[in-house]
């Protein structure tokens, strides 16, 4: 029993790491279970900031990252395919392409920072492959977002400090069955 209780810095009990991520995932099911499509990825990433201050949450296996590039690491897989629990890591200066996604996604910084670079689409057409910057998010840890299920959701995410970071990622979907959820590539225009 002992072991589900933690002491935070200001004396108090803390949630230990697997109950907390056990209460998430239970937490987004119900999301996904109850919620309007187009709102499941807001009200995801409204439930992340509750667990992004769980100290210890990741473990060393959790935190790693490959020699280039970031690291994917899954921490919860859905049952029934409904969504997946990934903990990213991103070395100083890593970034994505700019890109977007096939399915829902909401995020959150556990550790670092990120700039999250939002993006439309260059022209209204379906097979459209160039993007033009709208907007540069700097989230700190502790800060959540999500992408728009029901509008384009182009974004490319990028660690700009000298520091690793580490984010919370929330997808719809069996990230080991659909792969990366990554729909296109897109170039970008000034």
């Amino acid at each position: 029993m002992h072991d589900l209780i933690a002491t935070r810095p200001d004396g108090r009990a803390a949630e230990a790491p697997r109950v907390a991520l056990w209460r998430l995932c239970r937490a987004v099911g119900a999301v996904v279970d109850s919620a309007a499509p187009c709102d499941v990825p807001r009200r995801v990433a409204a439930l992340l900031p509750g667990i992004l201050s769980v100290p210890g949450l990741l473990t060393p296996a959790q935190l790693a990252a490959p020699c280039e590039g970031y690291g994917r690491n899954p921490l919860f897989l859905c049952p029934r395919d409904r969504f997946s629990v990934l903990a990213m890591v991103w070395p100083a200066g890593v970034e994505t392409p700019v890109h977007d996604h096939r399915t829902w996604c909401a995020f959150g910084v556990y550790g670092g920072e990120l700039d999250d670079t939002r993006y439309d689409p260059a022209e209204a057409s379906e097979d459209c492959t160039r993007a033009v910057p709208r907007a540069v998010l700097r989230h700190r840890a502790g800060a959540a977002a999500h992408l728009p299920a029901d509008a384009p959701n182009i974004h490319r995410i990028h660690n700009p400090t000298g520091t690793l970071a580490v984010s919370l990622h929330v997808y719809g979907g069996n990230c080991e069955l659909l792969g990366p959820n990554l729909d296109r590539v897109y170039s970008v225009e000034p």
